[in-house]
């Protein structure tokens, strides 16, 4: 399955983003020794920071790439493409939307459809998507519910998407939140690689990728957070990043409390079984190659567990994790495979 991820992902996806950027080039002209810039994207916060001597990027121009992502991919707006693809309208997709819908399918199968883009009609039951209507829990407890989810799981179907250059439409609604935010991640390094950076560090949302390194041979370095339910952002550790990408997938902070029992539901669902998975993953940080993949492989790190995804890692040696999960005691313990 490398490979396979290695060819679709990280070879020929990228040329339609050269390509835009190429076109984008002629709004800033100056050259800089170092760029940064902080701001609120895609329903969180972002950093960027880039270092080239021919560098040439401006505020305006993150802003529009990122306006320009969410034009295509967010689900959150229903007037973006994906957004009227889910409606059953025919839209011709914009570079970045084909590049994304190009690496669903390549993302399911590296997954073992473990991320399975066409559980939308569950995610949407249990309010962990855009458009949810939270049917679940109802707090009439697991054997009620279990109906709902059975029923639903008849609808969750997967029809591959062909690559096509003109007008498209989708035999179902698919969803992307596993991987669409690293994807966005990815999208906006290689542009600010087009523009002259030698060094650059990109994060949306936790999802993080760099390459090269800041002045005076200095390694990039990215925070992993407490799983805490409280809302408080300590750090359990800090990691190097040269040339890889990061993204972090946890049942912390979002899930669902059934009223009728109180049992807790966490966003990370199986798609072999439409419930949330019974993990003892408390958080799964995924480093390699790409955001998109490093986002798609923690989700999926968070439904398998500990063990399978340990298991999965001795097969990936080109990816590193680290692994915060409960004991059967109940006690907090770390997997860090980059020592």
């Amino acid at each position: 399955m490398i490979l396979v991820v290695k060819s679709a992902i990280r070879g020929a996806k990228w040329r339609p983003f050269l390509l835009l950027s190429a076109v984008m080039m002629a709004s800033c002209a100056s050259s800089s020794q170092e760029f940064a810039v902080e701001g609120e994207a895609q329903g969180s916060t972002f950093v960027v920071r880039a270092y080239g001597d021919s560098l040439r990027v401006s505020e305006a121009d993150i802003a529009r790439w990122l306006q320009e992502y969410n034009s295509a991919v967010s689900v959150w707006d229903p007037s973006s493409e994906l957004s009227r693809l889910n409606r059953g309208e025919a839209v011709s997709p914009s570079a970045i939307l084909a590049d994304l819908l190009l690496i669903t399918g390549v993302l399911r199968e590296a997954t073992d459809s473990i991320v399975e883009p066409s559980l939308e009609p569950i995610l949407q039951a249990w309010g962990f998507t855009a458009g949810g209507s939270q049917l679940l829990p109802s707090g009439e407890g697991p054997a009620r519910d279990s109906l709902l989810v059975d029923s639903l799981m008849l609808r969750v179907k997967w029809t591959p998407i062909a690559p096509v250059k003109g007008p498209m439409t989708l035999t179902r609604p698919i969803n992307v939140n596993a991987f669409a935010q690293g994807h966005s991640v990815d999208v906006l390094l290689d542009s600010l690689r087009a523009r002259g950076a030698t060094a650059a560090f990109v994060e949306i949302g936790g999802e993080v990728r760099a390459f090269g390194q800041k002045s005076e041979d200095k390694s990039f370095t990215v925070g992993i957070e407490k799983p805490l339910t409280s809302g408080d952002r300590s750090l359990q550790l800090t990691v190097k990043l040269d040339d890889r990408a990061l993204a972090t997938s946890g049942n912390y902070r979002k899930f669902q409390v059934d009223s009728a029992t109180g049992l807790k539901y966490g966003h990370s669902i199986d798609p072999r079984t439409g419930w949330p998975a019974p993990t003892d993953m408390l958080s799964a940080t995924l480093i390699g190659p790409t955001c998109a993949e490093a986002d798609a492989y923690a989700t999926m790190a968070m439904v398998i567990g500990m063990q399978g995804t340990k298991q999965w890692l001795a097969g990936h040696p080109e990816w590193d994790a680290i692994l915060i999960y409960s004991d059967p005691k109940g006690g907090v313990k770390i997997y860090n495979s980059l020592k």
